[in-house]
């Protein structure tokens, strides 16, 4: 009878305690509280960069060698029409608004040759593709409203900080499959480890919108997330297509904004950074864009004749001369770290130049400018790179050289390293003078 009487007493204190605990919950923010199974599953952490630097970037008054303007597009005769240039921002007071549809990654390396002109209905892309991340997510370097908006709900605006500063901004994520092979079947098919190897990441921008655009010197008003926007254009159809891509053609070619896509090349496979393990350990993966360092005024001529000046992305790879579109300018890559045991790298000889990177490439890689390196980071004394998987390396010097549009066109110099497999978490340091 007496344990009887203990024991309903525990449950009335049980009970009591529960109660107690849920009336100090603040229950209008109840759905923002952790969700159990995501507590124990989430392995992975979504980072997304929009800097051709994974680490310490150039801060906007350092862009365009200490400056902080925009670069401006060839003016003239056959380039693009005389621009307006009146009260144009420097480039870290121009706003920036983004609309991130997801991000996916996909395994199926055959399926995605040729810039996913494969991939052709529903069923294709749903076979194709693992949906990590498919919640929308706005970002914007200043708000765009006056009452509330998706930005300011979302704390878009330090996710916007975070995606320009090297930080990363956090997109919220599902891990991706995995395979479930044992020893004996990895090893027999080359692979002997366990997991999955990725070799494709997409982002889809629904919208990419930068505050300064004039039609005809009068400020252009654009929308972003259903609100009007004054001065300011939506460029993802600008930059969709390579300059003189006919109407015909664009039938047959996937949009390069939507997605903003990386392809693993095969001397990137080895020593692979896009393989993701079996197991419990966390990891983090990381997915850029080259867009902070290369900002710049580009000019088109509209239907009614007008001349449109507005913000892009510099002519890196493809040149444009005033036409409607100016793609093919943007690049992406997406890596996999291990934070438990990755090391850092310090690299000394950096002469401070804002014209200088120290890229980052495995060994085997031997394409430096028509891709993002690994990791890089400004070319400034004690240079640092935070997360290196172990392997071999090569740290290249590479400058701005050729034709002045911020993206490094020019390989200096270079030399190799390893970061072993054990000791974890160290710091190694390389010396290459830069410049």
């Amino acid at each position: 009878m007496k344990s009887k009487f203990l024991h309903a007493c525990f449950l009335i204190l049980a009970v009591s305690i529960l109660i107690d605990c849920k009336t100090k919950l603040d229950l209008g923010d109840e759905t923002k509280l952790p969700v159990i199974s995501t507590l124990f599953n989430n392995r992975m952490l979504l980072l997304l960069k929009g800097t051709y630097a994974t680490d310490n970037p150039l801060d906007w008054t350092e862009l365009n060698n200490g400056t902080g303007d925009l670069y401006v597009d060839s003016q003239g005769e056959g380039l693009d029409p005389t621009m307006t240039l009146t009260s144009v921002p420097k480039a870290g007071n121009l706003p920036i608004f983004l609309d991130i549809g997801e991000v996916r990654i996909s395994s199926k390396y055959l399926k995605g040759l040729n810039e996913l002109t494969q991939i052709r209905d529903t069923v294709d892309s749903n076979k194709f593709w693992d949906y990590i991340a498919p919640n929308r997510q706005v970002f914007c370097t200043i708000t765009y409203s006056f009452d509330n908006n998706t930005c300011t709900e979302s704390n878009g605006i330090l996710k916007a900080n975070d995606f320009f500063n090297g930080i990363g901004a956090q997109f919220p994520s599902n891990d991706p499959s995995s395979e479930t092979l044992s020893w004996e079947q990895a090893y027999s098919s080359g692979q002997p480890w366990l997991g999955r190897e990725y070799y494709y990441a997409a982002i889809y921008f629904r919208s990419l919108v930068t505050g300064f655009a004039l039609d005809a010197g009068i400020p252009v008003r654009g929308r972003f997330d259903n609100r009007t926007i004054v001065n300011g254009l939506n460029i993802v159809p600008r930059n969709n297509y390579v300059a003189g891509t006919t109407t015909a053609e664009k039938s047959n070619i996937v949009p390069k904004l939507f997605p903003a896509l990386f392809t693993q090349l095969p001397t990137q496979s080895v020593q692979s950074d896009m393989r993701i393990r079996d197991g419990f350990d966390p990891y983090i993966l990381e997915v850029r864009v080259n867009l902070k360092e290369n900002l710049m005024l580009h000019s088109y001529t509209s239907s009614r004749s007008t001349t449109v000046t507005y913000v892009g992305v510099s002519d890196i790879f493809s040149d444009h001369k005033g036409e409607g579109d100016a793609g093919g300018n943007i690049l992406t890559r997406a890596r996999v770290i291990y934070p438990e045991v990755a090391s850092s790298l310090t690299i000394s000889g950096g002469g401070n130049s804002l014209l200088h990177y120290y890229g980052i490439f495995r060994f085997q890689e031997t394409e430096y400018l028509n891709v993002l390196p690994l990791a890089a980071t400004p070319a400034k004394q004690n240079a640092k790179i935070k997360y290196l998987n172990p392997g071999t390396y090569k740290v290249v010097c590479l400058g701005d050289l050729s034709k002045r549009d911020g993206y490094p066109d020019t390989v200096v110099r270079e030399t190799a390293f390893t970061i072993p497999d054990y000791p974890f978490r160290q710091t190694y340091d390389v010396a290459l003078s830069c410049p």
